[in-house]
């Protein structure tokens, strides 16, 4: 058998790691968009977006590949009973975890929030639902906002269908 150097090997797959990469970027990306439009069309802005380190814990248990935590706030705001200045706000913690089994093992074991104040999530109420490979948390720390939070819970889990 002949041997290879190292550098052919890499000429040999760079293109295929290379289209590999991209497939999953836009994937990300398409998925991206998709939230942002549903989110759009329900009156909401994304505040902050940004990937977070998994717990230790949650990598070796559930075998977690990725945190993302997104803020969002509602456009307009509540206007009703002196609350002018009163918008709906929440966060989404998006879960990434190997494969699916894993993911509904989170999602059944979802009664306790995963974040525990690490991703500075807010996490007095919250509603979770499983797609695939991931686990979302719509969470706020308002107890008015509760059927609010489920509403665009519905909405983000229908948008990804």
């Amino acid at each position: 058998m002949a041997r290879m150097s190292k550098m052919r090997i890499f000429r040999l797959f760079f293109p295929i790691l290379m289209e590999l990469a991209i497939a999953g970027g836009l994937g990300a990306c398409a998925q991206q968009d998709r939230l942002e439009e549903t989110l759009a069309s329900f009156g909401y802005v994304i505040k902050a977006s940004e990937s977070v380190e998994p717990r230790d814990s949650y990598k070796e248990e559930y075998q977690t590949l990725a945190t993302r935590v997104i803020r969002i706030k509602a456009i307009q705001p509540l206007g009703q009973g002196g609350r002018e200045s009163t918008f709906y706000r929440f966060t989404v913690v998006v879960e990434r975890y190997a494969d699916a089994e894993r993911a509904k093992k989170r999602f059944v074991e979802a009664s306790v929030p995963p974040w525990d104040g690490d991703y500075g999530a807010q996490k007095l109420i919250w509603t979770e639902f499983q797609h695939g490979k991931d686990v979302y948390f719509v969470t706020s720390d308002v107890g008015i906002f509760r059927d609010e939070m489920k509403r665009i819970a519905k909405a983000l889990e229908a948008s990804l269908q």
